[in-house]
């Protein structure tokens, strides 16, 4: 899509439809033609006179057979056939009409592995026995920085139950009614 005429040849007049840019401006789409740098050609291209930058639809360079490649400074178009080796490949996403929609979960890894587990109560409490009932906080602490030597390194849990730390927060003793 194109704000200048002067880049259209070919040009055919129709009764184009009405488009929004950027910052809630928008115009019409009243011409079409082809552009062309001697090298590439694309038909189609939309004229509407009041967009004030170029616009190139990366769906439509893949119709043409090219391929792309984004940086920070520059778009690269490149030569049909080029091929991107499989391990330089982070993410794909599927092209759904014109657009391209990246999925973030569906392109997980095969070789995930589970980083986090819990505990199980019984060796939780025992733990929790040896280490003169530390908080779940300071348990998590110890176990991570392998500060306690046979510690397992996971996720411990805090336990309300115990008597005598609730024994011991209390502040004094209850008084008994006359």
């Amino acid at each position: 899509m194109t704000g200048d005429i002067s880049q259209l040849h070919d040009i055919q007049t129709f009764k184009g439809v009405y488009v929004s840019f950027a910052g809630g401006e928008g115009g019409k789409i009243t011409q079409k033609g082809t552009v062309s740098n001697g090298v590439l050609n694309f038909e189609n291209v939309n004229y509407a006179p009041e967009l004030k930058h170029r616009l190139l639809s990366v769906s439509h360079i893949y119709d043409k057979g090219y391929s792309t490649h984004f940086t920070d400074k520059e778009c690269l178009i490149l030569k049909p056939g080029v091929v991107i080796l499989e391990e330089w490949i982070l993410v794909k996403s599927k092209r759904d009409g014109n657009a391209y929609v990246i999925d973030m979960n569906s392109n997980i890894p095969n070789e995930v592995t589970c980083l986090f587990s819990k505990v199980s109560e019984q060796n939780a409490m025992l733990w929790y026995r040896r280490l003169s009932h530390a908080n779940a906080k300071n348990m998590i602490r110890l176990s991570k920085n392998e500060l306690v030597r046979g510690l397992p390194v996971r996720d411990f849990i805090t336990f309300e139950k115990c008597v005598s730390c609730a024994q011991g927060k209390h502040h004094r003793k209850p008084h008994l009614p006359k």
